[in-house]
């Protein structure tokens, strides 16, 4: 019994921390919080034939689930910050779509709203914001590319929608102006990984990403609901991010019956930056009608 422990212990960390490059271990890394704190279970059952090795395990569990969850913040807490950004996955027709946009843009100090996972049918909301602000996504032309709306108080100046072979993938790249600096953004929503083809494809959409950012020039961002991990081998390599901003934070969980367990959100909503800008004052927020919750950022630039 305890070579079970202790194999069940081994195998569990082992599936936490693999970086391999499958379908099935990759959805496993994703629940490394969980299966860390699953670890527990069979260090404590070693205490029947081990005290010693059944301490060392759980002490181990502990360090691993201080570095996996963050119970820190590396937030900068700037005094005077530039652009202010909410951004948010509203699982579709979702009714409360009008309320969100009120409280988290119009009657908030945020520049710039993204939404994702909108429902053309809800167009007709956008009406009078797109009088009044600048709105991408809103013209049948444009037609909210892979669920993808931009509301902004910042004029966009470049917009441009990137597809692949297959038109249901890709990502959008807008520029806004502020204060005579250009930041070049690009949103994306790629698949979330319920089956193998998806998951190819999630990962398609992030490597691509990845390529873009490289080209980009000066002062840029992306955003949007990646459905990986920031420890997924898939994910977009770079360090400034919300991410290590704040800490961990849960963006979505399965059911809300696990919600309310903490070590069961997974950060699947990301902002990601160049050097020359901090982020701050990163935060969650919960959005009513939908599974995710709302990701809200400041931006401030080095060099402005």
């Amino acid at each position: 019994m305890r070579f079970i422990c202790l194999f069940s212990y081994i195998a569990l960390l082992v599936l936490a921390f693999n970086q391999f490059d499958n379908y099935l271990f990759d959805l496993a890394a994703a629940l490394r919080g969980v299966l860390i704190v699953c670890s527990f279970v069979p260090a404590v059952f070693l205490l029947w034939w081990s005290k010693k090795l059944s301490l060392s395990l759980l002490a181990l569990s502990i360090g691993l689930v201080l570095f996996h969850f963050k119970p820190y913040s590396a937030d900068t807490k700037a005094n005077n910050t530039d652009i202010k950004i909410a951004q948010v996955n509203l699982q579709y027709s979702n009714p409360n779509l009008s309320q969100i946009i009120k409280s988290h843009f119009v009657e908030e100090q945020n520049d710039i709203l993204v939404l994702f996972e909108f429902n053309d049918t809800q167009r007709h909301v956008l009406d009078e914001l797109n009088t009044q602000y600048h709105v991408f996504g809103y013209a049948e032309v444009e037609g909210a590319p892979f669920g993808i709306i931009v509301i902004s108080k910042l004029p966009i100046v470049q917009k441009q929608i990137k597809r692949f072979d297959n038109p249901k993938l890709g990502y959008v790249k807008l520029s806004f102006l502020y204060n005579k600096v250009m930041l070049n953004s690009v949103f994306l929503h790629p698949p979330s990984p319920r089956t193998h083809t998806l998951w190819t494809q999630r990962n398609r959409v992030l490597a691509e990403v990845n390529e873009e950012i490289k080209n980009l020039k000066g002062s840029w961002l992306v955003a949007g609901d990646f459905n990986t991990v920031p420890w997924s081998r898939y994910f977009i390599n770079t360090n400034n991010t919300c991410f290590n901003s704040m800490g961990y934070y849960g963006s979505w969980s399965a059911t809300s019956l696990l919600a309310s367990l903490p070590f069961t959100d997974l950060p699947i909503d990301h902002c990601l930056a160049s050097n020359d800008i901090s982020l701050s004052r990163v935060e969650t927020l919960q959005v009513k009608g939908s599974d995710h919750k709302l990701l809200q950022y400041e931006l401030t630039f080095d060099n402005p």
